[in-house]
């Protein structure tokens, strides 16, 4: 079983808006109201092309109920510890004319050291019957930043392989103990790195030393709509057009959705790959999160240019 942790999910309210722009009053000409969070959104990317998984993380109030009933009713399986407070809103513009879109996050509920204690507590127990574990998104109030480092350690000593998804502390923290797949943005290894990364040499570069720390897949985001990987068979270049793109939102989950999906099914390197950016592009070509289906991603394969690096 696949296990998603998503210590701080949302409820993504999306928003399509023509021509937004700060200080006006606009009316949206359509809304999206869904469960989310990065591992939320991989648990329901992959419920969609066929693949169960559990999820876990921690939930409050209102919003949390909403959110499990939601997992529920789509027959995930759900391990989530309340605790007190709501568990956030985000809020996402997207602008239909500009195609540019605007984001506003909330912090989310304070997490007690007894409430980690309970979750790790149930994160050993789930390990016994899991065979991948994806981290992602950002930390609660309350939580170490070194947490998914933790995570990942336990992972390892049970020889289960990590996807961390995240960025910031959280993530370089993570980094070091050398999970098995890491997806970081562009201008987060900008800053990481100390450089503008405004160039594909210098970006394979700043991959190459991430996969050094251990990391066997590095997946990095480049311009809009490409990725550079990282594999054991080489370094690879793969991106997408934007003929018909609505909304990029969620899209990095699908992309590690179908990472994930066609590594279990046993596909190749470049088939992986392939998969999994039409996976991405699927999800971007509407507003709604994630991917109508499976034969709707096979069938946007054709459009992802492919590029061996190194």
């Amino acid at each position: 079983m696949i296990v998603t942790v998503t210590l701080n999910p949302a409820i993504d309210e999306e928003y399509l808006v023509p021509e937004f722009r700060p200080g006006g009053w606009f009316r949206a000409s359509k809304v999206q109201r869904t469960p989310g969070g990065k591992g939320i959104n991989v648990s329901l990317v992959l419920k969609q092309l066929g693949l169960e998984t559990a999820a876990m993380g921690f939930l409050a109030g209102f919003s949390g109920e909403y959110i499990r009933d939601v997992l529920r009713k789509a027959q995930i399986t759900t391990n989530f510890l309340h605790v007190r407070g709501e568990t956030r809103t985000n809020v996402y513009i997207v602008d239909e004319v500009g195609k540019i879109e605007t984001g506003l996050a909330e912090p989310g509920p304070y997490i007690s050291e007894d409430e980690i204690a309970r979750f790790i507590s149930n994160y050993e127990r789930i390990l016994k019957r899991t065979s991948l574990v994806v981290l992602g998104g950002s930390l609660p109030p309350g939580i170490p930043q070194d947490f998914y480092c933790e995570l990942i350690r336990i992972a390892r000593q049970r020889d289960i392989p990590t996807f961390i998804d995240a960025a910031g502390a959280p993530l370089l923290a993570a980094l070091d103990e050398g999970p098995t797949y890491a997806k970081v943005d562009q201008r987060f290894m900008g800053s990481y790195e100390g450089v503008t990364l405004n160039s594909l040499d210098n970006l394979i570069e700043a991959v190459t030393r991430v996969h050094a720390l251990g990391v066997e897949w590095v997946i990095a985001s480049y311009r809009t709509y490409g990725n550079v990987f990282f594999t054991p068979e080489g370094i690879f270049l793969a991106e997408f057009d934007r003929k018909g793109i609505v909304s990029m939102f969620g899209s990095g989950e699908s992309l590690v959705a179908g990472l994930i999906l066609s590594g279990k099914e046993g596909m190749d390197t470049k088939e992986r790959i392939l998969f999994g950016m039409a996976a991405a592009l699927e999800n971007a070509l509407h507003v709604e999160k994630g991917v109508r289906n499976r034969v709707a991603v096979e069938k946007l394969i054709p459009r992802i240019s492919f590029e061996k690096l190194s």
